[in-house]
């Protein structure tokens, strides 16, 4: 397998707003088309596709906040024909390096419905935290996750 992370594009747009999670995993994330819209009209945010060799296999979407300088990971996902395969903690990885690299950032973080409980254990894996703060500026409140780089180096 040869997993690579590339930017969204005319060409591949399209197929990327088209992937979609699981029925039971519809409520933790937002639509690809709505991220897509986001990172199009707020450029801070960075939407990518996940192949294996030429097969789209997810969507994860980045960026440093403004008006706190922090960096997130605010989407990410497998799409549902390629779940269960161990595409998301492989592409995870290759993500958190990209990020750690792209932004030179000591802290990363994310927000995860607090019934995520799958995603969570994904994220610990990885050595993010619950650090007790909740986000509110989406639909529901969500539980934020951090990456301490300094403590939990990416290799």
């Amino acid at each position: 397998m040869s997993l690579h992370i590339r930017e969204v594009t005319t060409e591949n747009w399209e197929d990327i707003a088209y992937l979609s999670v699981n029925d039971d995993q519809k409520n933790f994330i937002e639509s690809n088309a709505f991220s897509l819209a986001q990172s199009k009209f707020e450029p801070e945010w960075k939407s990518v596709g996940l192949y294996d060799e030429e097969e789209l296999i997810g969507y994860a979407m980045h960026g440093r906040d403004k008006t706190t300088n922090a960096v997130w990971l605010d989407r990410f996902m497998i799409d549902h024909n390629h779940q269960g395969k161990g595409y998301a903690s492989r592409f995870l990885k290759h993500l958190l390096i990209e990020m750690q690299k792209k932004y030179d950032c000591e802290m990363i973080y994310l927000s995860i419905y607090p019934d995520n409980t799958k995603a969570q254990r994904l994220y610990e894996k990885f050595g993010f935290v619950l650090n007790g703060k909740i986000d509110n500026l989406g639909e529901f409140p969500c539980l934020i996750m951090e990456l301490d780089l300094k403590r939990s180096p990416l290799k």
